[in-house]
């Protein structure tokens, strides 16, 4: 059902429903290629999602974005399959641009999910859901680490090393990976030895996947989560801070006293996770660990910047994206950047405008005095998961990444049609 007027009163949730959010978020740690198109489990989920939601007269998304969605999506198939392919003297496919623009109303039917998720209080269990996912998925990786099973390891590994889970990219599990972290870290309330087992695993997960990227990405939430941590300190008494000093000088020690044995504990890590021998560069020479094993993206963004560079009006639009770097460079790839991926595909200005939307959902997503604790959490967490794949995305090509999108409809929700209930959302698209 198409709304232009949602009320904020509780709606009526089934246990099947429930139940079946829930292994939605499981199944969102799992993707496999078939026929030229990355399928999981959880989109047949999402699917039995929206015709229950429709029998129940609960599925709801403002009209405004049913009619952006659709006028681009007029735009944009005229564009592939009839301007492009004369402006660059190419045969247009049509089998091509489908199975692109199949791709994209994939990710906008988990937006619109993800939306009535939020609408429905069903966050929590989502969160919970793909928490259990990748933290159960990562201890089964490091698992046969140790313990070789055949079938196991066959699926699980790429290249016979690097952990890739039940995904097919082990840079895309890791990003995956580093999202359940993030949620491991603000989730209230969990047991500490819990929490600190699942941190454990998930860390050790994203070592095995041998991405150096997402070390790079742990880092830099770890620095953001921190920060924020300290912030917070600060609005309470002098004396957390003081403590807070200590504790940063003590860990800043023992860390001066660890890097005296630097090589002995790379070793030992190396000799138990070969895989870890790719991102042991980041600790001893980081300019080369972003450049060489096959990490460089120079060609490939500087293709993509090629082909902005030529349509940055309005892209080269879906299914082209290949048979036109292929006139800018030999055996061409995607551009392992979000940012520039879409840039070369939509245009600048869509792109560009596309981003701002992402944008305010993350500037105006703060605490509402309105909502309990629970719900503060919850819009936080998904707040990180967007700042994650925000940041992921200038080394790897995340626009079609089903839980991106899936957080992005959450967070809309929560920013732009959540509010208090005596309001209402009449006139607001």
């Amino acid at each position: 059902m198409v709304a232009n007027s949602l009320t904020l009163e509780k709606k009526r949730v089934t246990s099947t429903v429930m139940v079946t959010v829930f292994l939605m978020s499981v199944f969102l740690n799992q993707s496999n290629v078939l026929f030229g198109i990355n399928l999981s489990l959880s989109d047949f989920l999402v699917l039995g999602l929206v015709i229950s939601l429709i029998m129940k007269q609960e599925l709801s998304l403002p009209l405004m974005h049913i009619i952006v969605f659709s006028a681009f999506s007029i735009l944009i198939l005229f564009h592939s399959l009839f301007i492009i392919p004369n402006q660059y003297m190419i045969a247009a496919d049509p089998l091509a641009t489908l199975i692109d623009y199949t791709k994209l109303l994939v990710v906008f039917l988990y937006y619109t999910i993800g939306f009535n998720l939020s609408r429905l209080k069903l966050t929590a269990v989502f969160l919970k859901g793909f928490v259990v996912g990748s933290v159960g998925i990562g201890f089964i990786g490091i698992l046969i680490s140790f313990i070789p099973i055949p079938y196991l390891s066959s699926i699980m590994l790429f290249g016979e090393s690097r952990l890739i889970g039940f995904m097919n990219d082990p840079n895309f599990f890791a990003v995956i990976q580093c999202c359940a972290l993030s949620i491991l870290l603000r989730m209230k309330p969990l047991n500490s030895v819990i929490r600190i087992g699942a941190i454990g695993i998930i860390l050790l997960s994203i070592i095995s996947s041998g991405s150096k990227s997402a070390i790079i990405l742990v880092a830099l939430y770890s620095g953001y989560f921190l920060v924020g941590k300290l912030v917070k300190m600060e609005k309470t008494t002098p004396l957390k801070v003081v403590s807070s000093l200590f504790l940063v000088l003590g860990v800043s020690a023992i860390i001066r006293n660890l890097l005296t044995y630097t090589d002995e504990l790379m070793a030992l890590i190396v000799s138990r996770f070969p895989i870890f021998s790719r991102v042991e560069l980041l600790f001893t020479d980081f300019s080369s660990a972003v450049s060489d094993g096959g990490s460089g993206r120079t060609q490939v963004w500087e293709t993509a910047l090629h082909m902005i560079d030529s349509a940055p009006l309005l892209g080269v639009g879906l299914g082209n994206y290949i048979p036109i770097a292929n006139q800018f460079v030999h055996n061409p790839n995607v551009a392992h950047n979000t940012y520039l991926q879409l840039a070369a595909e939509w245009g600048i200005v869509l792109t560009a405008l596309f981003f701002l939307y992402v944008g305010s959902t993350l500037l105006n997503n703060r605490k509402n005095s309105f909502e309990n604790d629970q719900e503060n959490q919850n819009r936080q967490m998904i707040r990180d998961i967007l700042i994650i794949f925000l940041i992921a995305s200038v080394s790897i090509s995340l626009n079609n990444a089903r839980i991106f999108w899936l957080v992005l409809g959450m967070s809309v929700f929560q920013t732009k049609y959540n509010r208090p209930l005596k309001q209402s959302f009449k006139g607001e698209d």
